[in-house]
């Protein structure tokens, strides 16, 4: 057997390591945000209403608009949410916030989103990443 045909056997192996590498890889949009873990929350069926994500960074920033934007107090997330919740109410939709906390955010940023929520009588979920303790 020449080395061409060697060649051609390593080319084979690679591709298969490839696409062996691409089918375990877990594909999800990248995020700044990194979920705490837990063992106890159920899988759950998309939500249909109008979905919006509020992220939460360690520093204490509130990230919106598909993380680009910065809010940088509960205040003005408060004047920011309500304005949303106007927004698609006006286009008879319900809206509903799902909160995606740093896993090293402090949790009174978490409760305060959750807080301004309730208080807009707004929908939400605190989301987390299910672990397999």
């Amino acid at each position: 057997m020449g080395s061409g045909a060697t060649l051609i056997r390593l080319i084979d192996v690679v591709f298969i390591l490839l696409f062996g590498f691409i089918s375990i890889s877990e594909i999800s949009e990248r995020s700044k945000i990194k979920l705490p873990e837990s063992a106890e929350t159920p899988p759950s069926n998309p939500d249909k209403e109008k979905v919006f994500f509020l992220g939460i960074e360690p520093g204490g920033q509130y990230l919106v608009e598909n993380e680009t934007k910065i809010i940088e107090n509960p205040e003005a997330l408060y004047f920011y949410l309500k304005d949303k919740a106007d927004e698609v109410k006006k286009a008879n939709g319900e809206l509903r916030v799902r909160i995606r906390s740093n896993w090293d955010a402090p949790i009174k940023l978490t409760m305060a989103a959750a807080d301004i929520c309730d208080n807009l009588n707004i929908a939400k979920g605190i989301d987390v990443r299910r672990s397999n303790l």
